[in-house]
């Protein structure tokens, strides 16, 4: 666990603070800049009405920044003459502020952890050590949060070595650092097994406990002894005093899974958080990963898992996503600031680096995606870390970004964008609503259900399909696999014989639309939904409800090979296979629960079925 060298950007609409300044949010926003020539890194985003605030590591310096991002004015705030690491910035009762972070001396470190309260002008009201640490070490004491308690408490969290000052073994817990409003502590607690490495990296507060978040390396199997690999997400459930009620780690036993650094507390008092998930290492021995949310319920039982598009090998790329911070808007929309990577495997450096932003409704679905990179030419590395909603709608994020054009190479990156993810630079140029068909049948049978294979993308899901006026895909979302452009299959119905025009129409929720049209013939067969009945007899798909699997038998004899595939209700493709097998079972216990449509197309057979899948 490495120690958090970050700096803050803090964005606070202060109209006490600077009465004779007006402000105005604007839409867009993406700048680097330098204060200082500090390291810039932007870790901490709080939105109000006036300005924002931006506090770095290096100096414990804070920037008022207007809305396009020009300095204001600087403050700084001195510490025992020792170099410090801003990690958090809260604000609390009274128009009050915490800073938390860690003081490091030289490069043989003695740590201590501060807290610095700020009035509602900056000034300090006081500056305290909470720990220190007497002997030299190495990442030994760190404050990674605070939040502050439903009783005005403060509740610090990071990491302490296991047994106080002693840090000859090398092992770190969980610290747990539970204060008065005026930071003099009432509980200081190490969480954790004694064997390895802990700590933790967010805290929330539910109810009469605490649940805390990072990782550990106690919890893997005793044959993975590479310490990486060893690495966990970990949450720990806490009552008021810091007593451990439950704890758990998550991610795969014998891969490397990243802490756990946000937490968001969901309806039914249950947990979302999250990171990305390791499912294997490739030939090459690098790590595939693939974007993961983990909702939790309050004993720590997990509720449901949402794993997001897996990574891929083009040549000697590696293709890669992952979300590092998570935030929940009074909406109930969730908002998941992630990074896309192209990485050479064979000269071990980042080939290309955006920030992403996806955006889920409060069923957890998809709305939209975005990839933003800043607004230089040339770049080395692209390091969003922190997201925020803000008052109109939109998001801010902010980090950091290395580009040899710049001098110097490495500043701070802050974007705002609108309700739609757009930064007025390049994240929106591909958004505009398209229809195409992709695929249709020539003849069809009058009365019978046909189907079309469509894609369309735009600005934002939920989108409305029709065909010929009739609403048959109602609320299409984009699939976790985060593609441009949604591919889904629509029906119809024919109820005229001959040359027929089908128009296929896209609605955005702004009713905005587009559309394509295929001529087909229609014949009459003079079966219609009577095939439907007949190859009823012939496949049987059971059980319905089903919990876990899916079986499908032919009777009879086969003809060639056939296609199963198995669709959500709004038409997105979840499962294919191709099979000659007249007995087939298809595993769907990882999906949620919910209306699936199954289909069934062969040689002279077909059949269309809805599967319900419950809870076991």
């Amino acid at each position: 666990m490495c120690k958090l060298k970050y700096l803050i950007l803090i964005t606070l609409f202060g109209k006490l603070l600077f009465p004779q300044q007006s402000f105005s949010q604007v839409p867009y926003l993406n700048k680097t800049f330098l204060i200082n020539g500090n390291y810039n890194l932007i870790n901490s985003i709080i939105p109000s009405d006036s300005g924002y605030i931006v506090a770095f590591s290096y100096g414990n310096t804070l920037c008022l920044l207007d809305s396009s991002a020009n300095v204001k004015w600087e403050r700084n705030y001195s510490f025992f003459n020792m170099t410090p690491f801003l990690t958090k910035i809260l604000p609390i009762a009274n128009n009050e502020y915490i800073i938390t972070g860690t003081c490091q001396n030289g490069t043989a470190q003695n740590n201590l952890i501060f807290a610095i309260k700020l009035n509602s002008i900056f000034d300090t009201i006081y500056s305290k050590v909470l720990l220190r640490d007497s002997i030299t070490c190495n990442g030994c004491l760190h404050s990674n949060t605070v939040i502050e308690t439903t009783n005005n408490n403060l509740l610090f969290a990071g990491v302490h070595t296991k047994d106080s000052n002693d840090v000859s073994t090398g092992n770190r817990n969980g610290l747990f650092l539970l204060t008065d409003s005026s930071s003099n502590i009432l509980r200081r607690v190490t969480i954790g097994p004694q064997n390895d490495d802990e700590g933790f990296a967010s805290a929330i507060q539910m109810g009469n406990y605490y649940y805390l978040f990072g990782a550990t390396r106690s919890y893997a199997p005793s044959y993975v002894t590479n310490p990486f690999d060893r690495n966990d997400g970990w949450v720990v459930k806490t009552d008021l005093q810091g007593n451990e009620v439950a704890s758990a780690a998550f991610g795969h036993p014998e891969l490397y899974d990243m802490d756990f650094r946000y937490a968001l507390p969901l309806s039914g008092n249950k947990i979302l958080t999250g990171q990305y998930y390791s499912y294997e290492k490739n030939v090459n021995g690098f790590l595939m990963t693939k974007p993961w949310l983990l909702i939790l319920n309050e004993d720590l039982s997990i509720n449901k898992q949402i794993f997001f598009r897996n990574a891929s090998i083009s040549g000697d790329t590696l293709f890669s996503i992952g979300f590092i911070h998570g935030v929940l808007r009074s909406d109930s929309n969730l908002a998941f600031l992630g990074i896309n990577s192209a990485y050479n495997m064979n000269a071990y450096i980042v080939i290309r680096k955006e920030a992403t932003i996806t955006v889920l409704d409060r069923n957890l679905k998809v709305r939209y995606n975005r990839y933003f990179i800043h607004t230089g030419n040339v770049f080395n590395n692209l390091n969003p870390s922190v997201i925020t909603p803000t008052s109109d709608g939109g998001y801010i994020f902010g980090g950091y970004v290395v580009d040899n054009t710049l001098t110097p190479s490495q500043q701070a990156w802050l974007v705002k964008t609108d309700s739609l993810g757009c930064d007025g630079f390049m994240s929106c140029n591909d958004t505009a609503l398209v229809c195409q068909i992709l695929q249709s049948p020539d003849t069809v049978c009058k009365n019978d259900t046909a189907l079309i294979r469509v894609k369309f993308k735009g600005r934002s899901a939920p989108y409305f399909v029709y065909a010929n006026n009739v609403l048959v895909l109602d609320s299409v979302y984009y699939p976790y696999s985060l593609p441009l452009w949604i591919d889904t299959l629509v029906s119809f119905i024919p109820h005229d014989t001959g040359m027929q025009q089908v128009v296929i129409k896209v609605k955005d929720p702004w009713g905005w639309y587009r559309s394509d049209s295929v001529q087909v013939y229609v014949k009459n067969c003079n079966q219609g939904f009577a095939s439907q009945n007949f190859y009823k007899h012939k496949i049987e798909i059971y059980p319905n409800p089903v919990t876990d699997e899916i079986h499908i038998r032919i009777r009879g004899i086969l003809s060639g090979e056939y296609t199963i595939t198995l669709y959500e209700m709004h038409g997105i493709l979840i499962k294919k296979i191709i099979t000659s097998s007249p007995e087939i079972t298809l595993d769907i216990s990882q999906l949620p629960r919910g209306v699936y449509n199954i289909r069934v197309l062969g040689n002279n057979m077909v059949r269309i079925k809805k599967i319900i899948k419950s809870e076991p």
